[in-house]
């Protein structure tokens, strides 16, 4: 599995130095509230929008799941006091 991992991840790496190697054109990049503008090459701003969306989704992932997250402890909560409670249960049972 480690080795199939290795060959994925040279793989897109090597997909995104040819993406990069081909889109080196200036873009000007300007964000409408501010004045500055900012010149960098095309493969930079798409790359950065790609890491902009890729880390707000696992933002809106994470948060979408906070009820489930919190659900899980408390079963967790539950399942552990449940087995002390059989724990405690048996050991008076096996005295008597």
């Amino acid at each position: 599995m480690k080795l199939i991992n290795t060959i994925i991840a040279a793989v897109v790496a090597l997909l995104i130095v040819l993406f990069a190697v081909s889109n080196r054109a200036p873009a000007v990049v300007e964000v409408w509230p501010f004045p500055y503008q900012l010149a960098l090459p095309l493969y930079a701003v798409i790359l950065l929008t790609v890491l902009v969306g890729f880390i707000a989704g696992i933002v809106a992932s994470w948060l979408s799941n906070a009820g489930k997250r919190r659900e899980m402890r408390r079963l967790r909560r539950q399942v552990r006091d449940l087995e002390e409670s059989l724990a405690r249960h048996q050991m008076t049972s096996t005295e008597k």
